[in-house]
C-alpha cells in the first residue's frame, strides 16, 4: 500500500496543475494596454492614461503522462492506477509545473513620445521533476533491478515573491524601446541545488546502497524533521514580510518596430535578475555512500521493537545548516508580430521560458475581431507533447473601462483527464 503513495501524490498534483499550465500568450490580445507591457515593456500604449486593476493569471501543467495515460477503469467503472500503462508512457524524467501572476495595479502616463509606468505584482512558480527510475522502484520494488543502479533524486523548486517596478518607454520614429527596473522581495523558496541519488541492489548478497550528492535549500517554507517527516509550512506564504526580507533586483527589456501602419514586430527579455534569500535560510545536504547490509536475524527475534524500515531511514544522513543563498528568476524571451486590418487583428508569437533550468518553447497564432463593444479572439498554441491547445479571449469595452477574460486549451476543459496544459487570465482596465 505504501509504495503506491508516490503515485497517488503524482496523480493529485497532475490533476491540480494540468488544468492550469501554459505560457501567458493572452498578452497577444492586450497590446496597447498595460497588461500588454507585461509581455513586452516596449509594446506601444494607445491612450494617455493607462491603468490595469486587479488582474489575475494562473497557468500550469505537465510534460509527463496525463491522468488517462496512467489510470484505467475496472469492470465496475471505477478508476485505478494502472502501473504498466503508466510506465509505458514514461520518459527518463518528467515535470509538473505551475505559475501565477497576481497584479494589484499597473499604471502608465504617456507624454508625447515618452511613457512613464509603474506597478506591483505577486509572482509564484513551482516545479517538481520525478524520474522514471523512482516510479519503477515504487511500482515493482527493487527485485527487477538487482545489479543495476537507479537514479532516484527528485527535483523540487518553488519561488514566491513580490515585485515593485518603475519603467519607461521611448518612441523614436518607428522604434519603441522599453525598460522596467524591478525591486523584488522574496516570500518563500525551495531550491534543489543538486539531485544526484543513486540506488543499487547488489547481485551478491542483495545489499542496498545509496550514493548521494543531494543538496536542497529553503527559505521559510520547508520543515525537515527526518526522512519520513518533511512538511511544507504554508504559513510563510503571506504578505506579512511584504517589503522586508529576501531582496533582489531584475529588469525587463523590450523593443518594437512599426514596419508600416498595419504591421508591428516586437521582441522582449523578461525577468532578468535574482533574489538573495536570507529569511530562515536552510541548507539540507545528504552527501556520501550509505550501505544497508541487512538485519541480524537473532537481534530481530530478540528485539520486538526492531524495525527494518526505521533502520533504513536512519541509514541516510542529512545535514542541516543555516546559510544564505541566491536564486535566479525564471526568465522569458519572446519574438512576435501583429498585423491589423480594419476590425481584424492577426498575431504570431514565439516564446521561450526558462523555468528552473528547463526550457519550454511555445509557438502561438491568434486572430481577433472587433464586434460592437466586444473584442473576440481565438488562438492556437503549439508546444512539446501538447498539440491541441485552442484558447479563447473576450473583452468588453465600455468607454474608458474594459474587462477581459481569456483561457487556453478549451478542449482540455471538456476533457480534463486527457489534458496536459491550460491557463486562465482576467482583469479590468481604465484608459483615457
Amino acid at each position: 500500500m505504501e509504495k503506491h503513495l508516490v503515485f497517488l501524490m503524482m496523480i493529485w498534483m497532475t490533476c491540480k496543475v494540468s488544468t492550469l499550465y501554459s505560457q501567458d500568450i493572452s498578452g497577444l490580445h492586450l497590446q496597447g494596454t498595460m497588461p500588454g507591457t507585461l509581455l513586452n515593456p516596449a509594446m506601444p500604449l494607445n491612450k494617455k492614461i493607462n491603468i490595469s486593476l486587479g488582474s489575475f493569471a494562473v497557468a500550469g501543467g505537465t510534460n509527463g503522462p496525463s491522468v488517462n495515460e496512467m489510470t484505467s477503469k475496472n469492470q465496475d467503472g471505477k478508476r485505478y492506477l494502472d502501473i504498466d500503462k503508466l510506465n509505458a508512457n514514461l520518459d527518463e524524467s518528467h515535470d509538473i509545473y505551475a505559475t501565477s501572476n497576481i497584479r494589484t495595479i499597473d499604471a502608465a502616463v504617456k507624454i508625447g513620445s515618452f511613457v512613464l509606468m509603474g506597478g506591483h505584482g505577486f509572482r509564484a512558480d513551482a516545479n517538481l521533476r520525478y524520474t522514471a527510475d523512482l516510479v519503477n522502484l515504487a511500482s515493482y520494488g527493487n527485485a527487477p533491478y538487482i545489479g543495476k543502479t537507479l537514479e532516484l533524486g527528485p527535483v523540487a523548486d518553488v519561488m514566491a515573491y513580490n515585485e515593485l517596478y518603475l519603467g519607461a518607454q521611448k518612441t523614436s520614429g518607428r522604434f519603441t524601446i522599453g525598460l522596467k527596473a524591478k525591486l523584488l522581495y522574496g516570500i518563500s523558496n525551495i531550491s534543489t541545488e543538486s539531485s544526484d541519488v543513486k540506488f543499487t541492489t547488489s547481485d551478491e548478497y542483495y545489499q542496498l546502497q545509496f550514493k548521494n550528492n543531494y543538496i536542497l535549500r529553503s527559505s521559510g517554507l520547508l520543515r525537515y524533521n527526518g526522512i519520513d517527516s518533511i512538511t511544507i509550512d504554508q504559513s510563510y506564504i503571506s504578505f506579512d514580510n511584504l517589503f522586508y526580507n529576501n531582496r533582489g533586483l531584475a529588469v525587463d527589456l523590450g523593443v518594437a518596430f512599426q514596419v508600416n501602419k498595419n504591421f508591428l514586430i516586437s521582441a522582449s527579455a523578461l525577468d532578468l535578475g535574482s533574489i538573495k534569500w536570507d529569511f530562515f535560510p536552510r541548507k539540507y545536504s545528504s552527501i556520501g555512500t550509505f550501505s544497508f547490509e541487512g538485519v541480524d536475524l537473532v537481534d530481530y527475534i530478540v528485539d520486538s521493537t526492531l524495525s527494518v524500515k526505521d533502520t533504513l531511514l536512519d541509514l541516510i544522513k542529512v545535514k542541516s545548516e543555516i546559510e544564505t543563498y541566491s536564486t535566479t528568476l525564471n526568465n522569458t524571451f519572446t519574438l512576435g508580430g501583429r498585423y491589423t486590418k480594419d476590425n481584424w487583428n492577426f498575431n504570431l508569437l514565439y516564446m521561450m521560458r526558462n523555468q528552473y533550468g528547463i526550457r519550454n518553447h511555445a509557438l502561438s497564432v491568434s486572430v481577433l475581431r472587433k464586434i460592437w463593444v466586444f473584442d473576440l479572439g481565438i488562438q492556437y498554441r503549439l508546444a512539446k507533447n501538447d498539440y491541441s491547445a485552442i484558447g479563447f479571449y473576450t473583452k468588453l469595452n465600455l468607454g474608458p473601462f474594459a474587462a477581459y477574460i481569456g483561457a487556453d486549451n478549451v478542449v482540455g476543459m471538456f476533457k480534463p483527464l486527457d489534458s496536459k496544459s491550460a491557463s486562465v487570465r482576467f482583469g479590468s482596465l481604465l484608459q483615457f
